[in-house]
């Protein structure tokens, strides 16, 4: 009694919490799914890390695992390609202006000396070296004293515009050294005498001198442009960066710290983004889950359920992805039995949810593997194949037949893979493998599904189809107990679970929920079946003996009863509440008349007279407590015609419409008319008109007339 009522406290604690129904909770558990598929799955995607050091000879061969630019090598390329760019230098403008003015005085004094008639031809000279550049010769000198005005004028006018058109252009060091050359590509276009010509040439070559100044700013901007042009030079996924047995070299060392091999170097991004990855794709599935509005939108325990399937499949991958790491083959990541998460989705939630799943756990096995396409597709396929061979659940054969479909289209899907991937002929021992592991994968997922299911529904307190079909089998301990203690109250329920079966077919609900807990919803009525009148076989009615209000307790006791037996023989909540919501809080109103008979002094308390309830939560439910009133009254009717058993039920249904029976589930007026139509089929087949067979006596005497 003690375990029983603490049960009974915990639930009753559960109920006030409302954590079934709670955003909150939900919230909760969705981010619980986040983060433990995060931690189980992260190492997965994190490459292997070593020690390394330069000099030290590496004792395995190691590849790039992802693409990363390779820093030194970009580094060298870029210096290279800034020390191919020239230095830059601007033009300086006072460089010709001082060759310029040195002209100027030059030809100045010079002409200022020829006018001069009153010193001698030495002094003259003496004079014009004072000022003339340090390049010119003497003998040029003494050439420009001599010239007459014409040609001096030709003289001085030509030099000093060569000058100018040399020097307002780039005039560098290394030009100064070919600088005739230079000035003589000015010269050959003037039309004068040979012995002028070489004069101008000997002058504009003496002023002279570079004109370009270092600009360090543009030359460091140039030397920028330069290295931004080259581009990265990248480690391609797959690279060998260091073979065993091989030294390791600064340049190896880098390569190593830029794919974040070394444990020193942690790559933070890495899980961040896979944390991030993982909350998409949760978000994804809550996205579609609360669109759909089915079970798991509005019951946490079907949340926790699913997010528990889901999980169970990531903890299989990291199991996996480390025993490929400890040194199992790689083919032999085909062997994880993924389809088992989708069969069970399929069983507890329905197909389209287990769809969406099989993506799911196909993009977290490609993510495990480094996000390769054959290990999504291959398992993906798998899935599929299990789950739409799952859509019909009648007996255990079919979770045999998931699995080979599973089996089979691992093993079509890895071959496709195999040649799209791979030239022909090579690889074939490798393709054998893994369709061996395929296959496996298969068949491990239909045992795996069939060795957790049990568990699953017991754990959760959720049914499925395959759990209802055994429950619904005559031969279960409870349903032969009610078979040999209340006869009638079984057949009751046999015909009661056919019209519930037939209403949740017609309105959308579960069918076989329905009839499995029509079977089980008057279980109760065994702890005292004669009190009952489909078990009073003798004609006596026991409750003609007893006050009314007595009567009502022993009636309604067998609603709390039928929860005690029920939980005692460990049958799924959802059948429970079945039981608990077929009366509701609906009132006895034979015995209440009874009462007010008895007593016409004292008008009883209605409430006194109602069952216990709560009131139906579900469509479920309210079919059961419809049908059961139905098959009870129309086998009260004397003639039980068509126009009558229709009339009957259809005042059932108004008089619980008016109490607020319907008020607590989903049911709408639609699907009560619906179910009317419904019933009158069901038990048209059952109360139908049977002609009178004579009676044996009549034909023996009219055999012996004739």
């Amino acid at each position: 009694m003690t375990a029983r009522s603490s049960k009974q406290n915990w639930r009753t604690w559960l109920k006030s919490f409302n954590w079934n129904t709670s955003r909150r909770i939900r919230t909760i558990i969705y981010v619980l799914m986040t983060v433990f598929i995060f931690a189980v799955l992260v190492g997965t995607v994190l490459p292997v890390r070593y020690n390394m050091a330069v000099g030290q000879v590496s004792q395995s061969t190691i590849r790039a695992p992802i693409d990363a630019v390779d820093t030194r090598a970009t580094a060298l390329a870029k210096q290279a390609a800034s020390a191919m760019v020239a230095p830059r230098y601007d033009i300086n403008p006072a460089t010709e202006e001082q060759a310029l003015a040195a002209l100027d005085r030059l030809f100045n004094t010079a002409q200022a000396l020829q006018g001069d008639k009153k010193i001698s031809s030495s002094q003259r000279y003496l004079q014009l070296r004072k000022v003339a550049p340090q390049k010119l010769s003497s003998s040029a000198l003494m050439q420009i004293l001599a010239l007459k005005q014409g040609v001096f004028v030709t003289v001085s006018s030509d030099s000093i515009r060569i000058v100018q058109q040399i020097l307002q252009n780039n005039f560098s060091s290394s030009d100064m050294s070919h600088a005739g050359m230079i000035v003589d590509q000015q010269l050959v276009s003037l039309d004068i005498d040979k012995a002028s010509r070489m004069l101008i040439g000997q002058i504009s070559q003496s002023v002279l001198q570079p004109n370009l100044v270092y600009n360090p700013v543009m030359t460091q901007e140039a030397r920028l442009a330069a290295e931004r042009s080259v581009p990265d030079v990248w480690i391609n996924r797959g690279d060998i960066i260091v073979r065993r047995g091989q030294l390791i070299t600064p340049a190896i060392m880098s390569q190593l710290q830029d794919l974040k091999l070394l444990k020193s170097e942690p790559d933070y991004g890495i899980y961040f983004g896979f944390l991030i990855f993982v909350a998409v794709l949760v978000t994804a599935a809550a996205t579609f889950i609360q669109i759909r509005k089915g079970k798991v939108a509005n019951n946490n325990v079907h949340l926790l359920l699913y997010a528990t399937i889901v999980s169970l499949m990531a903890v299989l991958i990291s199991i996996e992805k480390a025993g490929i790491t400890a040194g199992l083959p790689t083919s032999s990541a085909y062997v994880i039995p993924l389809a088992a998460g989708s069969m069970m989705t399929v069983m507890f939630f329905g197909t389209s949810l287990a769809m969406l799943t099989s993506v799911f756990f196909a993009v977290l096995m490609s993510a495990a593997f480094g996000f390769d396409f054959p290990h999504f597709f291959v398992m993906l396929s798998g899935m599929v194949g299990a789950t739409l061979t799952m859509v019909r659940v009648k007996h255990r054969r079919v979770f045999m037949h998931a699995g080979l479909v599973a089996a089979l289209f691992n093993a079509l899907t890895i071959t496709i893979m195999h040649f799209l991937l791979t030239s022909s002929g090579s690889g074939i021992r490798e393709l054998a493998y893994e369709v061996i592991f395929g296959v496996i994968s298969g068949i491990l997922s239909s045992v795996l599904t069939l060795g957790l299911l049990p568990f699953m529904e017991t754990l959760f307190g959720i049914i499925t189809h395959m759990g209802l079909l055994e429950l619904g089998n005559p031969n279960h301990p409870l349903l032969r107990k009610l078979l040999l203690e209340a006869p009638g109250t079984y057949h009751h329920s046999l015909i009661v679970g056919n019209l519930a079966e037939a209403a949740a077919q017609e309105i959308g609900a579960d069918p076989l929920l329905c009839r499995v807990g029509a079977y089980y919803h008057d279980v109760g009525k065994m702890k005292r079946p004669h009190f009952y009148i489909e078990n009073q076989f003798a004609g006596e009615n026991p409750h003609e003996k007893i006050a009314p209000n007595l009567s009502c307790m022993i009636v309604t006791a067998h609603v709390t009863d039928g929860i005690e037996m029920l939980r005692d023989y460990k049958i799924p909540e959802p059948i429970v509440d079945i039981c608990a919501e077929h009366h509701g809080t609906t009132a006895l109103w034979y015995f209440y008349n009874r009462a007010l008979e008895l007593d016409k002094h004292h008008v009883p308390n209605i409430d006194q007279y109602r069952y216990p309830g709560p009131r139906p939560h579900s469509k479920e439910a309210a079919i059961v407590m419809v049908c059961d009133a139905v098959e009870a009254s129309v086998r009260s009717l004397n003639k039980p015609t068509p126009n009558r058993m229709e009339a009957m039920i259809r005042k059932i249904i108004k008089d619980r419409l008016q109490d607020g029976q319907f008020d607590e589930c989903n049911i709408t007026l639609s699907d009560l008319e619906r179910m009317v139509s419904t019933f009158m089929r069901t038990l048209k087949g059952v109360h139908h008109e049977r002609i009178e067979y004579p009676k044996i006596t009549n034909v023996v005497e009219l055999k012996a007339k004739s």
